[in-house]
């Protein structure tokens, strides 16, 4: 299926802002759902970051089941502007395509709490060195999303490495020049809840 948008662009105070709403549609990232983000946006045409308000609209059998809003931290003008700066884990779409800057799109599907599962990282900031920042939704036993705050606020970038068996998910972003940061988390299935279990510094 092809990619549908639809752009709205309102031009104010002598060109500088522009007020845009755009609407991408995924469908290629699931086997039970299709993802629609609406990106609405404030765009300095003199700057490279844009204010972004997400609406994140979740389909199941053309049906719309929940619809999650958030407002984001700073992002670049290109971010929520193509289906094709996203990735899954679970149809595998994308998901070998390189990882510039530790940027693995601007949404990610995959199971990341290992119960089988998909789950969804979406991003929230741009970042810096160590790429973005992402929020994380869990998919709950009744289908619907909702947002794991551990991981949104303690993991925040996307894991470079999902280990099924140990039940364990690990980061490694840019530290400095000639390291980067690796962080290892556990996943407890009896009492649902992650913990820190490995920090070190590996050559970049």
């Amino acid at each position: 299926m092809q990619l549908k948008t639809v752009g709205i662009s309102i031009i104010l105070f002598f060109g500088v802002f522009i007020a845009k709403a755009q609407v991408i549609t995924y469908t290629n990232l699931s086997k039970k759902y299709v993802y629609k983000i609406k990106a609405e946006r404030v765009i300095d045409s003199n700057a490279i970051f844009a204010k972004t308000k997400l609406n994140l609209f979740i389909y199941q059998h053309n049906r719309l089941i929940q619809t999650i809003t958030f407002k984001n931290g700073v992002l670049f003008n290109e971010c929520f502007t193509s289906d094709t700066a996203s990735r899954s884990y679970i149809t595998g779409k994308n998901r070998n395509k390189e990882i510039p800057d530790y940027d693995f799109g601007d949404i990610i599907i995959a199971d990341l709490n290992f119960d089988g599962k998909e789950d969804i990282a979406i991003k929230y900031d741009s970042g810096g060195n160590g790429g973005p920042i992402y929020n994380f939704y869990i998919q709950q036993p009744n289908g619907i999303f909702k947002r794991d705050y551990y991981l949104t606020n303690n993991v925040g970038s996307f894991p470079e490495y999902i280990n099924i068996k140990h039940k364990t998910i690990t980061t490694q972003i840019h530290a400095n020049v000639h390291q980067e940061a690796q962080k290892t988390f556990k996943y407890n299935l009896t009492n649902k809840k992650w913990r820190l279990i490995k920090w070190k510094m590996v050559e970049a």
